[in-house]
């Protein structure tokens, strides 16, 4: 029987990964732990091994297509064996709407019928059958443009299923209509419902903000020549404002939303439109959704240097002689660590069911890498593993070997994967404070500024009682920002955080 080949963890968060290459073609032998195949996500490139020895008798997904991190990417198995088209079809399943259909989707291909993978799923986003399309690909195989050209010719009304599931929208279809105010009806024309998808209604609604027709396509489709996001498509009548009929929404599903499909970007003189990276675009998304999604509450203590300062100076000859940089860096993730085990639920998860606490402390160290020539840079969030088990010199080496792997590009996936906590030193660029986003689903990010001498108060007495010979001192101090998920910690717990991450960092004796 043959094996598939899977990916492996890619890290929290990704959802697909583009294919970069094959390094064997499909017929040649290939032994287990042989690497296969280079696959890019939003933060790395990596290799994927073959899990077994063998002949490489298919691939499901050629060089530039995206391909979900479920999805079997091929098979390996002895020569002459078959893999049936089912596999290649389950590998690869058409994107899910946003919410479940209340029938089933329209069928999408027949038996024995060749298309490719991403032909596949473009055909069951625009609801083609692929046994109507013609192939004009190798051996007769159905393409992404012949399923494009397919549903953009004028032919008759796309086959429909049977009796009245035919004018039944999905749920997501039907949602997504009441949030914009659109009328199914008009929208359809001379096609069946059960055929519209949301990304007919996205198109209405652009179409409607722009005063033109435009065609809004799927997520896979984007950024390769056709169907980007504002793209003014074929000649078509753009819909007309209109109430969804009350038989397909609740009266709670009609009020509209805003559109979430703006008008493509306007440019005035002097302005210019500068491309997302798949880097850039993550950080947008994940920075997005979890401020979103954990209620943020940021947590300010100044904490004195001067412990840190002389051990550091004290030791840095011998850990140079170690071969590692004693950065300050090393200290505060030592300092996480105390705060942590002072205080379980901040190393831990939220869920519906309750807390999650972690025994584990893996700490994610976020990492700026090079601006552009605009000031556009990026950030990795690579993750020292069961951090609690280094000391002072091995915790040293983990972050000099991940900041400088990270800036050569060189992590892998499982380097970014299964982090429990975040540390944020901005102050290596020279910031006071800030406050940081926390990394779902972690519920806590510790953020550092710079280093800097101030003007200090130093009072015989309580701080509060007339002056006893008080003196203005300068010492060396940093400010840390807490950032915290209030649906885990509250005020109380996290200041209690804090305070032990201070009382470790201000404790270090030389």
């Amino acid at each position: 029987m043959a094996t598939e080949i899977r990916l492996p963890d890619v890290g929290e968060g990704v959802a697909d990964v583009t294919i970069n290459r094959w390094r064997v073609n499909v017929g040649e032998a290939v032994t287990a732990g042989d690497v296969i195949l280079e696959v890019a996500t939003d933060k790395v490139d990596t290799e994927i091994q073959a899990p077994a020895s063998g002949v490489l008798l298919k691939v499901n997904f050629r060089a530039g297509e995206l391909a979900p991190v479920t999805a079997v990417m091929g098979h390996i198995g002895q020569a002459g064996e078959s893999v049936g088209e089912a596999a290649a079809v389950a590998a690869t399943p058409a994107p899910m709407p946003e919410s479940a259909p209340s029938v089933p989707a329209p069928v999408t291909e027949s038996a024995g019928v060749k298309a490719t993978p991403v032909a596949k799923r473009v055909a069951a986003d625009k609801g083609v059958d692929l046994a109507g399309v013609a192939g004009t690909g190798p051996g007769g195989q159905i393409t992404k443009q012949d399923v494009l050209a397919h549903s953009a010719a004028p032919s008759g009304a796309l086959a429909a299923l049977p009796g009245d599931l035919a004018d039944e929208p999905t749920l997501a279809v039907r949602r997504a209509a009441a949030d914009h105010n659109i009328n199914l009806r008009e929208l359809a024309g001379d096609r069946p419902l059960s055929t519209l998808t949301k990304y007919d209604v996205l198109s209405a609604v652009a179409s409607r903000a722009a005063g033109k027709p435009v065609r809004v396509e799927p997520e896979y489709l984007r950024g390769e020549g056709r169907g980007a996001r504002g793209e003014v498509a074929a000649p078509a009548p753009a819909p007309t404002p209109a109430p969804v009929p009350a038989a397909s929404v609740s009266a709670a599903q009609v009020a509209p939303k805003p559109a979430t499909a703006p008008a493509p970007a306007q440019l005035k003189p002097g302005e210019e439109l500068v491309k997302l990276s798949r880097m850039r675009a993550a950080v947008a998304r994940n920075t997005a959704q979890s401020l979103f999604t954990a209620p943020h509450v940021t947590t300010m203590w100044d904490v004195e240097m001067s412990a840190v300062l002389q051990h550091r100076a004290a030791h840095k000859k011998e850990f140079a002689a170690a071969g590692v940089n004693l950065t300050i860096t090393a200290y505060f993730v030592e300092a996480i660590i105390a705060g942590l085990k002072a205080v379980p639920a901040a190393n831990a998860t939220w869920t519906d069911d309750g807390v999650i606490i972690k025994r584990t402390y893996n700490i994610g160290m976020a990492t700026a890498l090079p601006m552009d020539q605009y000031g556009i840079g990026g950030l990795i969030v690579p993750v020292i593993k069961n951090a609690g088990d280094l000391n002072l010199l091995g915790l040293a080496r983990a972050v000099n070997e991940l900041a400088d792997r990270a800036r050569k590009n060189e992590l892998k996936p499982d380097d970014l994967a299964d982090g429990t906590f975040t540390l944020s030193n901005y102050g290596t660029s020279g910031s006071r404070f800030q406050t940081p986003i926390i990394v779902q689903p972690q519920v806590g990010i510790l953020g550092v500024g710079a280093v800097e001498k101030r003007a200090v108060v130093v009072s015989a007495g309580h701080p509060l009682e007339p002056n006893l010979g008080d003196a203005l001192v300068f010492k060396p101090m940093t400010t840390l920002g807490f950032s915290y998920d209030h649906r885990v910690l509250d005020g109380a717990t996290a200041d209690a955080f804090c305070a032990a991450v201070k009382k470790h960092l201000e404790g270090y004796v030389a």
